[in-house]
């Protein structure tokens, strides 16, 4: 009998473990797809603007879409989820990212791909949310944070695969068939997260659903910007917005337009830039802890990435080393967004730490949006309809970017700083 018990006990420990990975994996391809989708659209631009005539005002408005759509659908996520689970939340919102990225693939005018754009944005926009809402019922607490780590540093392989990869599969068969088998692999990823994902464990409850209604929650986020500090932190996402702007969106153009680089080169370029923006999260996070500090590392992000790019801004034709070690500034240095999640949830009381963190979430992404559309348009002020920006154009963007970036800091230096690690006991 007590064989019999143990051998049970074994088996449905195996059948929980293997769901566990079923599902981990299924939310780690959900988070490359996630990070893929950001910045798909950085070398592929090009091709874009030349095809359907877009000048940079329109091309500004392609890639921020997304990102003002994202950022507004973080107020209802936390709602959805609450109400319905991750399982259906995941499944309903990928049927978005689905239609988005089926509308990109056959837009034939800016505003279809704009839509096309908002689509995914809405999409994606639980993403990551809905995945640590699935971990935090399935694994130990102790475990949740490290797993979390490691979806992170997964999903940054879909930022990679939208550089050089990318780049030679458009060069090969277009980008319109090259999304169109990414459509079909949202596709199958919406039919996995259906039959994969489980809210909680077999024999556990899951959570509770909460009534909270949608005026609850802009009032808990309106709440949370009330705190002291937090209007300082939100600016946090101009500097930041820095390397998404390049590297979603205007770093391909750039490299053609004034450096001459095939799409295969500038993708080797944005690559690196990515790869840098990956040791960034460890270097950022290291200083922070080894400084027991997280205002330390966030202004030393800050200032480095607004020296960079005022370097690109004042550099009359800098050589392409040189721009390539610029951009590796950026990508290293303006890696700090858990940063800022971290700061918000030391600014506000416990009962408003979700918030304050989905507040920062944000305001990190209406920061993005808001940069690539002005970095357009400030190239259109120097483009005439059917010319190639010139350099000055590209530069005075970057100039834009820098002062932000440099008002960004000088606003959030007085802000309370927050302790990575509570001190010892004496």
């Amino acid at each position: 009998m007590n064989d019999w018990g143990d051998q049970a006990i074994k088996a449905e420990a195996g059948r929980r473990s293997s769901r566990l990975a079923a599902i981990t994996a299924v939310l780690f391809v959900l988070g490359f797809s996630n990070l893929f989708l950001r910045s798909s659209l950085g070398v592929m631009a090009p091709d874009l603007s030349r095809e359907m005539a877009l000048g940079p005002t329109a091309l500004s408005t392609v890639a921020s879409a997304f990102f003002f759509a994202y950022a507004l659908m973080q107020i209802p996520t936390g709602m959805l989820l609450d109400r319905f689970g991750a399982r259906m939340t995941l499944a309903g919102m990928l049927l978005f990212t689905f239609a988005g990225a089926a509308t990109f693939a056959g837009a034939q005018s800016g505003e279809m791909l704009t839509v096309g754009r908002i689509l995914m944005g809405i999409g994606n926009a639980g993403i990551f949310t809905g995945a640590f809402y699935v971990l935090a019922q399935w694994l130990p607490q102790g475990q949740v944070v490290q797993r979390v780590g490691m979806l992170n540093s997964f999903a940054a392989i879909g930022t990679l695969s939208a550089t050089t990869p990318l780049a030679a599969l458009i060069a090969t068969i277009g980008w319109r068939d090259s999304y169109w088998i990414f459509t079909g692999g949202v596709a199958v990823l919406l039919v996995a997260v259906w039959l994969s994902v489980r809210d909680a464990p077999p024999g556990a409850a899951p959570p509770a659903a909460r009534g909270e209604r949608i005026g609850d929650v802009v009032r808990g986020v309106g709440e949370s910007l009330r705190q002291p500090g937090m209007g300082r932190l939100l600016l946090a996402g101009l500097p930041i917005s820095a390397a998404s702007t390049i590297s979603g969106v205007w770093g391909a153009p750039y490299l053609r337009d004034v450096h001459q680089l095939s799409a295969i080169e500038s993708g080797n370029v944005l690559l690196a830039m990515a790869c840098c923006a990956i040791a960034g999260h460890t270097l950022l996070g290291l200083i922070a802890r080894r400084g027991n500090s997280l205002k330390l590392a966030m202004g030393t992000g800050m200032t480095l990435v607004t020296l960079a790019i005022a370097g690109l801004a004042v550099i009359d034709r800098p050589p392409v080393l040189l721009v390539t070690g610029l951009l590796c500034v950026i990508g290293l240095f303006a890696s700090f967004p858990m940063l800022v999640f971290a700061h918000a949830r030391g600014l506000v009381p416990p009962h408003l730490m979700g918030r304050g963190v989905s507040t920062a979430n944000m305001g990190v992404m209406m920061a993005i949006a808001a940069m690539q559309l002005a970095f357009g348009a400030i190239v259109g002020l120097f483009v005439l309809p059917g010319e190639v920006p010139p350099e000055i154009a590209y530069r005075a963007g970057f100039a834009a970017q820098a002062v932000v970036s440099l008002l960004a800091l000088l606003v959030y230096l007085p802000i309370r700083d927050v302790k990575p690690q509570s001190p010892s006991p004496a």
